[in-house]
C-alpha cells in the first residue's frame, strides 16, 4: 500500500483508499430495460395500483405514522444543482459544479448539471408530487450562481420571482418550505477571484446572498439551514479529488492533484465555512429572526463510525473518525471551539478562534440537521506513525472496515444499508450534546438502476424508520424527517449513475413514480404502509 493514504478494508484482500471508499462503493452502471418499468407516464399515485398480498403488503414495510408526534415534519428534498437543471437560463453563471464537471473525469459518466430532473421548470409539477404523497414540507437550496451571477453586488431579480413563485406555490399546497442556502453551488466568479472558501473573503459575500435570501424571502420560509454537510465534502474537495476544487497536496497517492495541501486547506475552508455560517446567524438574529419568526441551523453529514471491538485502541479510533468527522463543525456551532482531539493531533495546522469569533459562533443554531444513512466500523492505526503524507483523512489514525468476521455490516449500493445506526446517531446527539433539537434532513438509498421497482429503497426507509421511532422512544429530540431525495437528479460525481429519487427522471425530464414513492403515500394518508392490514 502507498505511504500516506488510510485504507479502508473491504474484505480479508481488498483495500481501497479511504477517502474514495467514504465516498461510494460503485457496482456498474444497468440502466433498466426498455419497457421494464410498472408504471405509466402518470405521475399521480393511487393506493389501488398496488394490489393486496402485493410487495408493499409485507408486514416487515409496515410503518404507523401514529408513531410520530402529530407535529412531526414528512417531507422530500432537493438541490439545486443535482435538480434545478436550466444551468444558464435567466442570468445563472457558472457554480463550482458547472465548471468541474467539464474536468475529464470529475463526473464519472462524463454528465453535467444541465441533466438534473428540470425542477427549475417543472417545480409546480413537483409540488404536486409531494401533495400526493401526502408530505407537508420541502427542503430545496437556492442557487447563489443564480441569485448573483457575479457572485456579489446585484441581486438577480429573475431569481428573487423565480424562488418567490416557488415558495408561492408550497404555501398555497400547504407545504412548509426549508431553504437550505449553500450546497456546493459557489459562484465559479469567486473561486477564480479569491480562491472561493480558502479566503476569509467568502465569509461577507455569503453573508451578502443569505440576507437577499432573509430579505426576500424570509417572510413565508421559517426555516433555513446556512450550509448542508460541509464537514463531508469540504476533505473531498481540499484532501481529494471528488468535489470542486479538488485540491490536494502535490504527489499524494491516488488521486493526482495539481496542487494544494490535504494537511491544512481542509481545516482552512472549514473554519471560514464556520464563521460565514456564524455571521450569516448573528444577522438573522439580529434583523429578521423576531419579525420572521423562524428558526435557522446547519445540516451535518453523519456517518456513525461503530468500533470494530471493544478493546480501548478501537473504541478510540471510533470516537477520534467522529470528532474529526461530527465534531469539527458541531462543537464550534454549539460551543465556540473545535473538539480537544482536534486540537490535541494537529496543533498549528487547525485555525484557532478569536475570543470574539467564539462568542459568536457559541450556540449559533437553533437546531441541527442530521444527514445519517451509513454506518462502518472503525479500528485502530497502528501504522499511522508511518505515514509519508499526511492528509485530513490521515489525521484520524483509524482504518475503516466493513466487515466484522466475514460478514459484511449491511448491503452496499453505493452506502451501506445500517438502519441500527440512525438509533445510534440519535443517542449520540442525545447524550453528547445534551439532546439539542435536530431534524433527520436527508435520508436516502442510491441504486444503480432507474427501474421504478425500487422495493431495496423501500425496505432501506422501512427499516430506518423503525430504528427512528426507537430512538424518539429513548427520548431523542427530533422533529422531522426528509426523503433523499423526490426526483432523480445529477449526483456530483456520480453523475446519472445512482438514482436517489422516490421518482425516476427519464431522459425528457417525466416524472415516474417509483413504488418508494407509494409507500410513503400509503404511510401518510392512511397511517399504515402495510396496504394489506385490515
Amino acid at each position: 500500500m502507498a505511504a500516506g493514504v488510510r485504507y479502508i478494508i473491504l474484505s480479508g484482500t481488498c483495500f481501497m483508499p479511504l477517502g474514495l471508499l467514504l465516498l461510494l462503493q460503485l457496482h456498474p452502471y444497468t440502466p433498466a430495460a426498455a419497457g421494464s418499468s410498472s408504471c405509466s407516464n402518470t405521475s399521480v399515485l393511487a393506493k389501488t395500483d398496488v394490489p393486496r398480498g402485493s410487495f408493499l403488503g409485507k408486514e416487515s414495510l409496515y410503518v404507523d405514522r401514529n408513531e410520530f408526534p402529530a407535529s412531526f415534519k414528512f417531507g422530500a428534498m432537493t438541490w439545486a444543482i443535482k435538480h434545478e437543471a436550466a444551468s444558464y437560463e435567466d442570468g445563472k453563471s457558472d457554480g463550482l459544479w458547472d465548471a468541474y464537471s467539464r474536468k475529464e473525469g470529475a463526473v464519472f459518466d462524463g454528465t453535467n448539471p444541465s441533466v438534473g430532473g428540470d425542477h427549475y421548470h417543472r417545480y409546480p409539477e413537483d409540488i404536486e408530487l409531494l401533495t400526493d404523497m401526502g408530505m407537508d414540507s420541502y427542503r430545496f437550496s437556492v442557487a447563489w450562481p443564480r441569485m448573483f451571477p457575479n457572485g456579489t453586488g446585484e441581486v438577480n431579480q429573475l431569481a428573487i420571482d423565480h424562488y418567490n413563485s416557488v415558495i408561492n406555490k408550497l404555501i398555497d399546497a400547504g407545504i412548509e418550505p426549508f431553504i437550505t442556502l449553500y450546497e456546493q453551488d459557489l459562484p465559479e466568479t469567486l473561486e477564480g477571484l479569491y480562491g472561493g472558501l480558502l479566503s476569509p473573503l467568502f465569509i461577507d459575500d455569503f453573508v451578502h446572498f443569505a440576507n437577499a435570501c432573509f430579505s426576500a424571502f424570509g417572510d413565508r420560509v421559517k426555516h433555513w439551514i446556512t450550509f448542508d454537510e460541509g464537514n463531508d465534502f469540504l476533505p473531498f474537495a481540499y484532501a481529494a479529488t471528488y468535489c470542486p476544487p479538488g485540491r490536494c497536496t502535490l504527489g499524494y497517492p491516488y488521486y493526482n492533484c495539481t496542487g494544494g495541501d490535504s494537511s491544512t486547506e481542509p481545516y482552512i475552508a472549514g473554519h471560514n465555512m464556520l464563521l460565514a455560517h456564524a455571521a450569516a446567524v448573528d444577522l438573522y438574529r439580529k434583523d429578521y429572526q423576531l419579525i420572521q419568526q423562524g428558526e435557522i441551523g446547519m445540516a451535518i453529514w453523519f456517518r456513525w463510525f461503530e468500533p470494530l471491538t471493544t478493546s480501548s485502541a478501537d473504541i478510540g479510533a471510533a470516537e477520534r473518525a467522529t470528532d474529526f468527522t461530527v465534531g469539527w463543525f458541531i462543537e464550534p456551532i454549539l460551543y465556540g471551539d473545535y473538539p480537544s482531539s482536534m486540537k490535541s493531533i494537529l496543533g498549528e495546522r487547525l485555525p484557532s478562534f478569536t475570543e470574539e469569533e467564539s462568542a459568536r459562533l457559541h450556540g449559533s443554531v437553533d437546531f441541527i440537521g442530521l444527514n445519517a444513512v451509513t454506518t462502518i466500523y472503525a479500528t485502530y492505526d497502528n501504522d499511522v506513525s508511518n505515514i509519508s503524507a499526511p492528509g485530513y483523512f490521515e489525521d484520524w489514525g483509524a482504518k475503516l472496515t466493513a466487515y466484522k468476521d466475514g460478514v459484511a455490516i449491511g448491503r452496499n449500493d453505493g452506502e451501506y444499508m445500517v438502519p441500527w445506526g440512525l438509533q445510534k446517531v440519535l443517542g449520540y446527539m442525545r447524550t453528547r450534546y445534551n439532546n439539542f433539537p435536530t431534524y433527520v434532513t436527508a435520508l436516502g438509498y442510491g441504486l444503480n438502476s432507474t427501474s421504478t421497482n425500487d422495493d431495496v429503497r423501500v425496505e432501506f426507509f422501512a427499516e430506518y424508520f423503525k430504528y427512528l421511532i426507537a430512538g424518539m422512544r429513548d427520548g431523542a429530540d427530533v422533529k422531522g424527517v426528509f426523503a433523499w431525495s423526490l426526483i432523480d437528479g445529477f449526483e456530483t460525481t456520480l453523475g446519472l449513475q445512482q438514482r436517489f429519487g422516490l421518482y425516476y427522471v427519464d431522459e425528457s425530464f417525466v416524472r415516474h413514480p417509483r413504488l418508494s414513492a407509494l409507500w410513503f403515500k400509503n404511510m401518510l394518508t392512511s397511517n399504515g404502509t402495510l396496504i394489506s392490514k385490515s
